[in-house]
């Protein structure tokens, strides 16, 4: 069920970034992207009795093959997908712990979104 989900969440969170990249601009990479993405991977799998680490894995996956396949210049596609791997294992990984730790789940999201806003952010001044 993970990597349906995991499948389905990077699909509408490439439509709805998409969307909103369109009417807001890049600043929502580091303001409402993270808070989608972190609410509906974590939400589905958490309500569907899914893993939530194997959602937050595939759905890094499927956005590293994005980032590779759309690769502008050559090395920071490549250094991207694998930021994309690391990163939504990171997130969930995180979510999972805090979950585990405080027995909320919203917790563990919050705690997930915090860490996927701080670390679009520093990327985005990284690589400017």
């Amino acid at each position: 069920m993970a990597y349906v989900i995991g499948c389905l969440m990077a699909g509408l969170s490439f439509l709805v970034n998409r969307l909103l990249l369109k009417y807001i601009g890049i600043k929502v990479v580091i303001s409402y992207s993270p808070v989608v993405e972190e609410l509906t991977k974590t939400l589905c799998a958490y309500y569907l009795a899914a893993d939530i680490l194997v959602t937050h894995i595939i759905f890094g996956i499927l956005e590293a093959g994005y980032d590779w396949f759309n690769r502008q210049n050559g090395q920071r596609g490549i250094i991207a997908a694998l930021l994309s791997i690391v990163g939504h294992t990171l997130f969930g990984g995180l979510t999972v712990f805090v979950f585990n730790l405080s027995n909320s789940i919203f917790i563990g999201i919050a705690v997930g979104i915090g860490v996927h806003l701080v670390w679009n952010l520093t990327l985005i001044r990284l690589s400017n």
